[in-house]
C-alpha cells in the first residue's frame, strides 16, 4: 500500500441502485489503495450498512478510511434512530445484517454528530501484508468521533 492514511466518500440518494453504486465505490477505492485483501468483508459490511440507511433515509453518505492498521466503513444518514442487532428465529427471512457486520468487524458502533442524523461505523483490520508503513503517532491517535465529523462537513458542502 502506498499511503499511511487514506479516505474518500460518496454521497448517495436512497434509491434502489444506491447499494450497487456503493459496492462499485468500495472496489475502486480498495484497489487504488492496495487493500484488496479486505475486499470481500468490506463489500458485505458496506452493503449492509448502506442498505439499512437507504431504507430509512433520503440521503446517505459512505466514507472509507484507512487509519493505521484498520479500515473504517462509515455510513451517515439523516434518520436519528439507532440500528439494533436483532435476535431472530432460524427461519426469519431478514434482519441478519448487523449480525454479519458484528461477525466481520473488530468493532462497530453509532455516532450522533452535532449536525444531526447518525453515523454507523465499522472497523476492519487490514491484513499484515496490506499494512502501510508504521503511521505517525498522530494518525494512530485520531479519535473516531472527530473523523466522523468529516463526513458531515462534506455533506454540508453539497
Amino acid at each position: 500500500m502506498s499511503c499511511q492514511c487514506a479516505e474518500d466518500r460518496l454521497v448517495l440518494v436512497a434509491v434502489p441502485e444506491a447499494v450497487r453504486r456503493a459496492r462499485g465505490f468500495v472496489v475502486t477505492r480498495l484497489r487504488s489503495w492496495g487493500a484488496m485483501g479486505v475486499l470481500d468483508d468490506t463489500l458485505l459490511v458496506a452493503s449492509e450498512l448502506v442498505t439499512n440507511a437507504a431504507r430509512a433515509a433520503g440521503l446517505v453518505a459512505l466514507q472509507l478510511r484507512i487509519a493505521g492498521p484498520s479500515l473504517y466503513v462509515e455510513v451517515w444518514d439523516d434518520v436519528p434512530g439507532v440500528p439494533e442487532v436483532r435476535h431472530l428465529v432460524a427461519d426469519a427471512e431478514g434482519g441478519r445484517g448487523l449480525l454479519l457486520v458484528e461477525a466481520l468487524t473488530t468493532r462497530w458502533g453509532v455516532c450522533r454528530p452535532r449536525a444531526g442524523g447518525k453515523v454507523v461505523w465499522a472497523e476492519l483490520p487490514l491484513p499484515a501484508d496490506a499494512l502501510p508503513p508504521a503511521p505517525e503517532a498522530a494518525a494512530e491517535e485520531l479519535a473516531d468521533a472527530v473523523l466522523l465529523e468529516r463526513v458531515l462537513d462534506a455533506l454540508r458542502g453539497w
